[in-house]
């Protein structure tokens, strides 16, 4: 079920939003939702920090077993709840 929402725009941006909304072939509202829509996704982007697994398949470009030692290269990125939260859900070592 939808809202309306007011959304007050000064006339250049409203004609910036309506030049881009007939560009895309959309109304103007149509395009303002996909705007938070794509903010939205972009932030909860953001939110995945993949910094630990940095390096986690060696340094300096050397080979590791990642299929035979995963588990113990993931808890040592993630730190050591790892390994316990994933034998509390049944997982395999």
């Amino acid at each position: 079920m939808t809202k309306p929402t007011n959304v007050l725009l000064d006339p250049s941006l409203r004609a910036v939003a309506k030049r881009r909304a007939d560009e895309l072939g959309l109304s103007v509202s149509a395009y303002i939702r996909e705007l938070i829509r794509s903010d939205d996704a972009a932030a909860r982007a953001s939110h995945c920090d993949i910094t630990p697994l940095i390096g986690i398949l060696g340094s300096g470009g050397e080979p590791s077993d990642i299929a035979r030692e995963k588990h113990q290269m993931i808890d040592k990125a993630f730190g050591e709840d790892f390994d316990r939260k994933l034998r509390s859900r049944g997982g395999s070592e």
